[in-house]
């Protein structure tokens, strides 16, 4: 059973959700209504799961509800959704033993493990290419004549704070190039593709986001200015406090061995997950992330929005 609960709390009744041997179509639609109508269950036996709130809630779900129909039905544990609107917020969930597994960035993923090292990484969810990697990208629109060497008082669009290829790298690419966001000014825009828009409206001389996703964006003239060297991907995260090693290891055994590119079986059933999860996962190890952590010490007043 995979059931909803709304991190902001409130009233609560109890249902079902249908049945995982039903098709995970139908239990994502179920599961779609559970969140317009805002019907939530709760049972002291479920591993509460949290997303990042990349999406609307409802595309989370559609998202996300296979995977936890079949970690359920693989596993023997019942799941819950918890969802929060931010992501600092999800991170003190966590710290505060009010999420059990988490899907995560590696910087919300790194921030997490400096306040408390003992949370376990799980897996790695691959990318289409089969790799655990990405880069980030600096981007501008292709008509403009941007250079980065002499990039000063331009206004420039990033993603939110938390995100990997936001402030952090963002910052590590300019300064790279003999530039600084200090130089300059900078919006959060929310997401990688409003951030990316934003140069093609004019509104923003440079971009940072996900390289894949600005390609998608190359037939409205979006050109990659800099890239990033390859950057761990997101992971599951589990607390230490509110599961055990056994329920630990099964979670982990259970991604591993899907093997969507060999198996036909597999990659059928991964075909209804959300896309970042959908082509796989390998056993996610802590130190994957620490370049992650050093550019996040190269960053003396930290990032704004997270500490200051």
């Amino acid at each position: 059973m995979t059931a909803v609960e709304h991190g902001s709390g409130g009233s609560r009744r109890r249902g079902r959700s249908g049945h995982a041997g039903r098709g995970v179509a139908v239990l994502a639609l179920l599961l779609s209504l559970v969140a317009t109508t805002g019907w939530q269950t709760t049972s002291a036996d479920t591993l509460r799961f949290a997303p990042l709130p990349m999406e609307d809630r409802k595309i989370l779900l559609s998202q996300y509800a296979p995977l936890l129909a079949y970690l359920g039905e693989t596993t023997g544990d019942a799941y819950r959704f918890r969802f929060y609107d931010d992501y600092g917020r999800i991170l003190q969930a966590l710290h505060d033993d009010e999420v059990d597994v988490a899907y995560l960035g590696p910087l919300p993923y790194v921030r997490l493990t400096a306040k408390d090292e003992d949370f376990v990484p799980l897996v790695q969810f691959l990318n289409e290419g089969g790799k655990t990697t990405y880069t980030c990208a600096l981007l501008a629109f292709g008509g403009d004549r941007i250079d980065l060497e002499d990039l000063e008082g331009r206004r420039v669009a990033l993603t939110q704070p938390y995100s990997t290829c936001g402030y952090l790298v963002t910052e590590a690419l300019l300064r790279r190039e003999g530039a600084s966001l200090a130089a300059n000014d900078f919006d959060y825009t929310g997401s990688h593709s409003e951030a990316i828009l934003s140069v093609v409206r004019g509104t923003h001389a440079i971009a940072g986001a996900r390289t894949s996703i600005a390609r998608k964006f190359a037939h409205l003239d979006v050109t990659v200015l800099a890239e990033s060297d390859p950057l761990p991907g997101f992971l599951l995260v589990a607390n230490p406090r509110t599961t055990t090693d056994a329920q630990r290891a099964a979670i982990r055994e259970a991604l591993v061995g899907l093997d969507p590119a060999g198996s036909e079986a597999d990659r059928e059933r991964l075909s209804h997950w959300g896309a970042p999860i959908r082509f796989g996962a390998v056993p996610a190890e802590d130190s994957a992330y620490q370049g992650v952590r050093e550019l996040d010490r190269q960053l003396p007043s930290g990032i704004p929005g997270i500490d200051r």
